[in-house]
């Protein structure tokens, strides 16, 4: 008679949450729970009236074994694509440095999007969209998962990947792994993204910024099997946005405008289409050593970038190693 799969509840379908399901699938049965309508978390796309944005994670590198192999699998199957940028470096509008991109380090972006990642790692997995998560309990031998919607019971693991505040909320308080969510500190971000009908001739594709309240810029639309329309996005600095999160969206807006217009030299107000995305969570600290949380007796565990520091490497590692010592507990 073959042995009873235990049962999995995965909170968050990011880059974690969709890696740790794939990881964990032979030896468990998995449902992921998504609040939101869509896949990646923040390896996220926006598209509106014919334009595309990348405006969450903007590119990635792979530097640890575990995930050049995972970056090599994902460019065999053209989830993803190596972009080649023209790097520059701007302080106070003035260009310091450039150089473009090359397979000596390798810089990737999801294909023809970003969130065509989180898109294929959900393939072949049970993801329920739109179920924002009311509580986690576990009154006897089995968790129980309420959402907003229903109430789904008999989860002998939880596993949340979702960003370390909203873990909180939702967490119960004698958790073994509490206090390291107390000292994880998220930073915001703003996007601004930006969609025009006429190409804007610039001598440079991507750009990290400094002496600004920008902190990053890219064409979006140079990077591979974007084509048409020209499109732009604009990241703020962390501190900038934790300073004004609360402020009228237009006021936010016309600040990076122009911020923007003095690093590229030229008018930018005739975009076709101008939209202002909040990351409430956008970016964790490095970590001197990755938080490991996981409470063995209550069955329960988090991961997430922000174990690591806040990039697209570190979700897939905190997974990696998560699952890693959960298939022999749980199967």
């Amino acid at each position: 008679m073959s042995k009873h799969k235990p049962k999995i509840a995965i909170i968050g379908a990011g880059i974690a949450g969709l890696n740790l399901a794939n990881l964990l699938a032979e030896v468990a049965e998995i449902v992921v729970f998504e609040k939101s309508d869509k896949l990646g978390g923040r390896a996220a796309t926006h598209h509106a009236n014919g334009f595309s944005f990348d405006h969450g994670a903007q590119f990635f590198t792979a530097k640890s074994k575990v995930f050049q192999a995972f970056v090599k699998a994902l460019e065999a199957e053209q989830v993803i694509a190596q972009w080649d940028a023209r790097f520059v470096e701007v302080a106070g509008g003035e260009i310091h440095s450039q150089r473009e991109w090359d397979d000596e380090f390798p810089h990737y972006v999801g294909t023809p999007a970003m969130n065509a990642i989180g898109q294929h790692l959900a393939k072949n997995l049970d993801v329920r969209l739109n179920q924002l998560i009311v509580s986690i309990k576990k009154p006897n031998a089995h968790w129980i998962v309420e959402t907003a919607q229903a109430k789904y019971e008999g989860f002998d693991w939880v596993l949340v990947t979702i960003p370390a505040a909203q873990a909180q909320a939702i967490l119960p308080e004698s958790l073994d792994f509490n206090a390291h969510l107390d000292d994880v500190l998220m930073q915001p971000c703003f996007a601004l993204m930006l969609g025009y009908e006429a190409p804007k001739v610039l001598d440079w594709d991507a750009a990290f910024v400094s002496k600004s309240i920008l902190s990053w810029i890219s064409v979006n639309s140079s990077k591979p099997n974007r084509g048409e329309p020209f499109t732009m996005v604009a990241l703020s600095r962390n501190d900038w946005a934790g300073d004004n999160f609360d402020q009228p969206e237009s006021e936010i807006a016309d600040a990076m405008l122009l911020a923007l217009e003095v690093i590229v030299g030229q008018k930018l107000e005739d975009a076709s289409y101008l939209k202002l995305k909040r990351w409430k969570y956008a970016n964790a600290p490095r970590k001197d050593e990755p938080l490991e949380m996981i409470d063995y007796a209550s069955q329960i565990a988090c991961c997430g970038d922000w174990c690591m520091s806040g990039k697209i490497e570190s979700a897939l590692m905190a997974s990696w190693q998560l699952a890693n010592k959960l298939k022999d507990v749980i199967s």
